[in-house]
């Protein structure tokens, strides 16, 4: 009975268990965040110099934004329903730990974006490419 007694004790202590430290209490922060605050600039390509670029700030739930929910958050945070032409960039890093945006192309990429974001936000650029271009458009 002491021994069930003295573990009850332990449990209830709200005490980490031995050897558990800070890494998996981060790691345990980072599962459970539930909002990823997002900023996000928006440039006309080729324009930059001409038109200066728009910023928007916002929240999103990870757990339940797919590259397509965000594309129609961005499309109705920036007027662009008519514009079909923009691509979607983070800002992360290379191999080499330099800071550098990188596209977002597919779910799996914006996984990638949320895990990587740099806190307190992640950072998103969207290039909308003139309607008088053609081709294909790469961020």
């Amino acid at each position: 009975m002491a021994t069930a007694s003295g573990a009850s004790d332990l449990s209830g202590s709200g005490a980490p268990p031995p050897g558990v430290g800070a890494q998996a209490a981060a790691a345990a922060e980072e599962e459970e965040r539930e909002v990823v605050r997002v900023r996000v600039k928006v440039r006309l390509a080729k324009c930059e110099s001409f038109l200066p670029p728009e910023f928007r700030s916002f929240a999103v739930d990870p757990q339940i934004t797919s590259l397509d929910v965000l594309q129609h958050i961005l499309i109705r945070a920036f007027d662009l329903s008519g514009k079909k032409n923009f691509g979607i960039s983070y800002l992360g890093r290379d191999r080499l730990g330099q800071e550098v945006y990188l596209s977002l192309l597919s779910d799996w990429d914006l996984s990638t974006a949320f895990a990587t974001a740099s806190k307190p936000y992640l950072q998103l650029r969207v290039d909308i490419r003139p309607s008088e271009d053609s081709g294909p458009y790469l961020v």
